[in-house]
């Protein structure tokens, strides 16, 4: 049986300090936006149970 040949990887990651603001920036505009279409669904939920969903 032979082993597995893994080569010998080092990542090196530099983000400066404007990089890591503009992706939390990123990362609250998208969940906002989830949150958003979560509200958006919770609501049509509530106009089918009332009766007024337009569809």
């Amino acid at each position: 049986m032979s082993q597995d040949n893994i080569p010998n990887i080092t990542p090196n990651i530099t983000i400066t300090r404007d990089d890591s603001i503009n992706l939390l920036l990123a990362s609250i505009a998208l969940e906002e936006l989830s949150l958003s279409h979560i509200l958006y669904a919770e609501g049509e939920k509530l106009q089918y149970v009332l009766g007024t969903l337009h569809k």
